[in-house]
């Protein structure tokens, strides 16, 4: 069974493009940030960047409406693809074909009631030019 269920922060719009065939894709990334007390009781805290791939109406519907700093969750499969690095290394890089998706909002309250607006950690470098859309099987 290849089910991933994610929260997160969108780290930018969402990326629109169409497959060779002519079907619509947008793509983004997802910060989930991992929030823990250390051993002198300070806050830290850890954000991992996934990538994510919508299809069809869902990327239409995502890309029209959902915005930057979106708070988003998702249920998808887990996708790898392989491509050669500008050093001639083999890298892996692993996507969530997204299949159903659920905006959060932008903000969140706080204890008093009031708009907190939740902004990840700025999104890392994540090299979109060496993955392929491949609309049969999905992979990104």
């Amino acid at each position: 069974m290849n089910n991933v269920n994610l929260i997160g922060y969108l780290g930018k719009d969402f990326e629109v493009g169409t497959t060779n065939s002519g079907r619509v894709y947008a793509k983004n990334s997802l910060a989930i940030t991992k929030r823990w007390k250390n051993e002198r009781g300070n806050e830290e805290s850890s954000t991992t960047w996934i990538p994510i791939v919508l299809f069809g109406k869902s990327a239409e519907s995502a890309s029209t409406h959902i915005k930057k700093g979106s708070q988003f969750a998702c249920s998808g499969e887990l996708s790898s693809n392989q491509y050669q690095d500008e050093d001639g290394n083999t890298r892996t890089m692993l996507t969530v074909i997204v299949s159903k998706f659920y905006w959060l909002g932008k903000k969140d309250k706080d204890d008093n009631g009031t708009q907190n607006q939740q902004v990840p950690p700025k999104e890392p470098n994540i090299d979109y030019q060496n993955t392929n859309i491949d609309e049969e099987t999905q992979v990104f």
